[in-house]
């Protein structure tokens, strides 16, 4: 670029000043020159060239564009925020991985998530649910500069078929990184009978550990599908006749193994009554902080009748099933 010359320019009009801003964000922007190089080589004072760099900007005569992949995210995030009300909202990127992998994926974004939540909520309680999707969570989780006193509890009971996916084990693990007390629920997740839940639930140190999981500060769930592929089913824990009479009653999803219809209204089901962990209704506290880990086009209608109701006000979903909720 020519260098300017030693005259003292007349009076600019309005084509003339954009001129002039065009040629100092060009010097700044795309020579790296800096303000005061600018100012010295156009004879004008470091000051006025700062008020034309944000004049440039005010204009449109240039735009900051973030190429950074992660960026896009970012925006969907705000959206998911804004449409639904939701208090925050983590996106991970979609990929052609497998489903382990894909997990690993959500519990690498959880555990970050938790710990910058964990980071800043002080004393507090932590409870957790269980699933494939957090069942990766705390082998990811690695609590840096936690001042708070952290307490963990299990939301439900952890007698479960598939040892992997057991509350017992996250919370202990994340229990051991924080250095923290763990409080368990010996009880099955859910019981053969109503009275053999009843029963569960009636004994002393279920029953305040129950209590203790209902007031926890914050909780970290999975949202299950109704479908064969559903953890529940997929474990025994329900029929295929339970699938059947479930999805006949408007089942779409569940949380902590309570079923609830497209609009989250929970269902009225004999299953509820084997269930041996803490209500539903108690994650609706605005107080609390309820972050639900959920992703697949199968989980949508699900993941939005809990966002409805309340039941979590944190997500964290990957691209592709952002997208398909933000339809609705």
């Amino acid at each position: 670029m020519e260098r300017t010359g030693g005259m003292k320019s007349a009076p600019l009009g309005d084509d003339s000043e954009e001129d002039l801003i065009t040629r100092i964000a060009w010097l700044y922007y795309k020579e790296k020159l800096t303000q005061a190089e600018i100012a010295e080589r156009i004879f004008l004072s470091r000051q006025k060239v700062q008020r034309y760099l944000e004049k440039a900007r005010d204009l449109e005569i240039i735009r900051f564009t973030l190429k950074h992949p992660r960026v896009n995210l970012l925006g969907i995030e705000e959206s998911l925020k804004k449409k639904f009300g939701l208090e925050d909202a983590v996106v991970i990127p979609s990929s052609n991985a497998d489903a382990d992998n894909l997990r690993k994926s959500f519990a690498m974004g959880g555990a970050y998530y938790l710990e910058r939540r964990l980071n800043v909520a002080g004393d507090c309680t932590l409870g957790v649910g269980w699933g494939n999707t957090t069942a990766y969570l705390a082998d990811y989780f690695e609590p840096q500069s936690i001042e708070g006193k952290v307490t963990v509890v299990s939301l439900i009971g952890n007698l479960m078929l598939n040892v992997s996916m057991n509350p017992f084990l996250l919370g202990q693990k994340i229990a051991e990184k924080l250095d923290a007390e763990f409080y368990n629920i010996w009880a099955p997740a859910i019981a053969q009978t109503k009275e053999r839940a009843e029963a569960f639930k009636s004994e002393p140190w279920i029953h305040d550990v129950l209590d203790i999981a209902c007031r926890a500060d914050i909780n970290i769930i999975s949202i299950g599908e109704v479908s064969r592929s559903a953890s529940l089913f997929q474990m025994g824990y329900l029929s295929g006749e339970d699938l059947k009479r479930l999805m006949g009653k408007g089942a779409v999803g569940d949380i902590l193994s309570r079923f609830f219809d497209a609009d989250g209204n929970i269902i009225e089901d004999e299953v509820h009554d084997r269930v041996v962990a803490i209500p539903l209704e108690t994650l609706r506290d605005e107080n609390k902080v309820c972050i639900g880990v959920a992703a697949g086009a199968s989980k949508t209608r699900a993941i939005i009748a809990a966002i409805h109701q309340r039941y979590i006000s944190v997500l964290i979903t990957d691209e592709s099933t952002a997208r398909e909720i933000l339809k609705f």
